[in-house]
């Protein structure tokens, strides 16, 4: 089976996530599409809404890893610890290695995420480390070797 699984996230205003994981998680690939007026109804959105600054739907990459997002249209969204984001990266590639070390270090530098675990070598042979973001997202930053991990072959 062909199948592919994307993190979607709701955001009460999704255009400033976008921003913000633009400027802070160096986001790439950026799209958002604004509703148009048929699916304001749809949305039960006010006649009056600015449709503009409303995000229907959208998405970036971030270190390769695509995810997707929208507005909460049907109330505030509300963070889990259920759930944890985790970035993996082959560390056998000198250049992803290197991009995981400098994405750490952006977030480090930005000081707009809350680090809880800082990203270090583990003892498994990789390097772990855990953060949270302004939203309440908690991510993960692993790199190990791919060659090796049952998962990867």
């Amino acid at each position: 089976m062909q199948s592919q699984l994307y993190p979607y996230l709701a955001f009460e205003n999704a255009k400033s996530a976008i921003e913000y994981y633009q400027r802070v998680f160096g986001a790439t690939d950026v799209y958002r599409l604004s509703p148009q007026p048929e699916q304001a109804q749809q949305f039960g959105l006010p006649a009056d809404a600015d449709l503009d600054s409303m995000t229907m739907h959208g998405g970036f990459t971030i270190l390769g890893t695509k995810l997707e997002c929208s507005d909460a249209f049907h109330g505030a969204p509300q963070p889990s610890s259920q759930i944890t984001l985790m970035l993996d990266i082959n560390n056998e590639d000198a250049a992803s290695a290197k991009a995981a070390d400098d994405f750490y270090e952006q977030l480090v530098a930005s000081d707009e995420v809350k680090i809880t675990m800082p990203f270090a070598e583990q003892f498994w042979g990789g390097k772990m480390g855990q953060f949270v973001d302004k939203y309440g997202i908690t991510w993960m930053l692993h790199t190990s070797p791919w060659s090796i991990a049952a998962d990867h072959q």
